[in-house]
């Protein structure tokens, strides 16, 4: 192995040249593999045995891992080194689109309980994860990788007759809620949680926890997106902050993809701030969680949106990223300080690239560990004219 993908996969290459993505592989590693997929120029395997084995390989902790669960693809990767080999991801994909990357800080969690969101799906009743490459479900006995009010209900919880389930839990409220695609009337849970239906959703009930990150506390609906645990949130808000303060972008601010409202309720304190969401959910729980004397909320599509002039950009795109059209959108508000908060390697190089061309350069790069033990990488860049 040579290098590593940014899904996590190891790269090798076979003698006329093809690109072999093995999955479970670390570079410096010499292993034998199954061919799973062959495409004309690359093709895909997994690891059937090490030969020779990386210093950072481990035995995988998770029995259920082992049987196959689609979760945690880095178990057998050194805790220690997980951040690192996240890093040396983004670099290379940034080096792939042309940029020249800063050295990277690494931003490990604090006070890390696990997620405390999971989706599941439900069979026979009982809620278990996907395993790799399959519809076939694993039902997991304990869960490591969740939050413990969450793992009660992923373990122990009976879900009927539903097809899928989502657990939301507050860490740092206790608050709990399920949330099933199907008939909710099979559910045994513990009373203290709320059980709603996507049906009911759409049929206009409204169902929320609350959690407390970032030194504040917010309210989050069934079907808001927030970040998978509260530790999380304290790390992206801190390194955003550290960049704001460090770059002195002071005046306006714009929150891109503004979800329920994280970084205009914390980074924008103080200063006058438009949040732009068009997701009807995260909305309405951004009306409850910022104080609209200071922060305009705008019902948008960010590419559709009509810029206006800011001191400081913070977006926080889906994992396709801003695009051509987000770019040009957001680059319009000829901001001092552009952050970028990407969940992907790869469209965050991409985005790297576009921003290069509206004439914005990388400056800070930060990569936190908002997903231990998986090849999901959460990124910060600061980006400033020049």
């Amino acid at each position: 192995m040579t290098a590593t993908a940014r899904d996590g996969a190891g790269i090798a290459r076979t003698e006329d040249g093809r690109v072999v993505f093995v999955e479970g592989a670390l570079p410096g590693e010499t292993v034998i593999t199954e061919i799973l997929d062959v495409q004309k120029r690359w093709s895909r395997g997994r690891v059937l045995e090490v030969l020779e084995a990386s210093p950072i390989r481990v035995a995988v902790p998770c029995a259920h891992r082992l049987e196959g669960c689609g979760g945690c693809d880095l178990l057998h990767v050194d805790p220690g080194h997980q951040l690192a080999m996240k890093a040396e991801i983004v670099v290379e994909q940034l080096r792939r689109a042309g940029i020249d990357a800063p050295e990277a800080k690494l931003r490990p969690l604090l006070d890390d309980h696990g997620r405390t969101t999971v989706r599941a799906a439900v069979m026979d009743g009982r809620a278990g994860y996907r395993m790799g490459g399959s519809h076939d479900v694993v039902i997991p006995q304990t869960c490591q990788a969740v939050d413990p009010l969450a793992e009660q209900l992923l373990v122990d919880g009976r879900f009927g007759e539903a097809a899928e389930v989502t657990i939301r839990v507050g860490n740092r409220t206790g608050e709990r809620l399920v949330l099933v695609e199907g008939d909710p009337s099979g559910v045994s849970v513990p009373d203290d949680v709320r059980v709603v239906s996507a049906d009911e959703l759409t049929g206009g009930r409204r169902a929320w926890i609350h959690e407390e990150a970032a030194g504040r506390r917010w309210r989050i609906s069934a079907r808001s997106f927030f970040q998978n645990r509260p530790a999380g949130v304290d790390a992206l808000v801190e390194v955003v902050a550290e960049m704001v303060d460090d770059l002195g972008a002071n005046g306006p601010m714009v929150d891109a993809y503004a979800g329920i409202g994280i970084f205009a309720g914390t980074i924008g304190q103080g200063r006058d701030v438009h949040a732009v969401e068009r997701g009807k959910d995260s909305l309405a729980d951004a009306r409850i969680n910022l104080d609209e004397n200071r922060v305009k909320i705008v019902r948008s599509a960010v590419e559709s949106w009509k810029a206006v002039r800011a001191s400081v950009v913070v977006a926080d795109p889906a994992r396709e990223g801003l695009g051509k059209a987000g770019v040009e959108v957001l680059s319009g508000c000829h901001p001092e300080l552009f952050v970028l908060v990407s969940c992907d390697p790869g469209s965050f190089a991409r985005d790297a690239g576009l921003l290069a061309g509206a004439g914005l350069r990388l400056d800070r790069l930060t990569v936190v560990d908002l997903f231990p033990g998986t090849s999901h990488v959460e990124t910060v860049g600061a980006f400033i004219p020049g």
